[in-house]
């Protein structure tokens, strides 16, 4: 799913709010100047506001940008290209320093400021929660994509030209191609394995004369990777579901896998040194994999 069908999913953004939008074009035109100025009253109270706004040349700029912005809000055109608007702006807001809580109080005055126009024009209760309702949204799309840019995680991702967005969606749809194909490869494997150590039982139990370590031996190496294919098939699962993959896995996987090497050579007396060198590696993943997960908890 792109960013434009997730927010409008997220926000239950519906086209009778853009037909409610659209139907304010004329009322936000009419009120836009007084918009303007209103807003830089408020915005001047913020401790930093010379700071940012440290000429005439530079809040007249401003004020028409900000005009701009506002009057955007009504004309019904939600799309990915005024999702990039939006998001260089927060990319400037962040650049230049500004403190994400000036935006967000800043976002409350514009919302009271609609509402009060909203309720100035119209006299039917429903009809005014109906275009409420449809400014709050707007207005909080913008300003979780304004602040998005303060942060690097869970933020929305507005691609900067419209080659990247059909970019970024084939490669979207390719990964996941390629993991429905990478989730039945690991099930197929999984019954692989697992028919491998069926194999080796029957073997022992039918054939008097099989070695009963390395029977054994064979069993647990195979009871092992089938382990450590099952954790895998459930993190790729997980990543299809978009949840984050846990690399610790691969840890596993290889820890796994030289555990079953040492098993087998441990019944071989010439390969002792093979056995600790392998040994040793084990007790590095070990504490590998012990770091990770630690890390893991602290960032829960």
């Amino acid at each position: 799913m792109g960013t434009l069908e997730k927010i409008i999913q997220i926000y239950n953004l519906t086209d009778d709010d853009i037909s409610n939008l659209a139907s304010l074009k004329d009322l936000a035109k009419k009120n836009a100047n007084s918009f303007v100025e209103e807003l830089h009253k408020f915005i001047s109270n913020f401790d930093d506001y010379s700071k940012f706004l440290s000429s005439e040349e530079i809040k007249n700029r401003h004020k028409e940008k900000l005009k701009l912005w506002f009057l955007d809000l009504f004309n019904a055109q939600f799309n990915e290209d005024y999702l990039r608007k939006i998001k260089k702006i927060g990319e400037v807001h962040a650049q230049i320093g500004l403190p994400s809580h000036y935006v967000s109080a800043t976002m409350n005055f514009i919302r009271s400021f609609l509402h009060s126009i909203v309720l100035e024009n119209y006299d039917v209760y429903h009809r005014q929660e109906e275009l409420k309702l449809s400014i709050d949204k707007i207005l909080d799309i913008n300003l979780d994509i304004m602040t998005s840019s303060y942060i690097d995680e869970n933020q929305f991702y507005v691609a900067k030209s419209k080659i990247e967005t059909n970019i970024v969606r084939l490669s979207s749809r390719l990964s996941y191609f390629f993991d429905v194909g990478l989730v039945s490869l690991l099930v197929l494997t999984s019954l692989l394995i697992f028919f491998l150590f069926v194999s080796d039982i029957f073997k022992f139990l039918l054939n008097s004369n099989s070695s009963f370590e390395h029977t054994v031996i064979n069993i647990l190496g195979a009871m092992l990777i089938l382990w450590t294919v099952r954790e895998l098939l459930e993190e790729e699962v997980k990543r299809l579901k978009g949840k984050k993959f846990a690399l610790n896995v691969f840890i596993s996987l290889a820890m796994a896998a030289l555990l079953r090497k040492i098993l087998i050579f441990s019944l071989e007396p010439q390969k002792s040194e093979e056995v600790a060198i392998l040994g040793l590696l084990v007790l590095v993943l070990g504490i590998v994999y012990w770091l990770m997960n630690l890390s893991e908890q602290k960032k829960q």
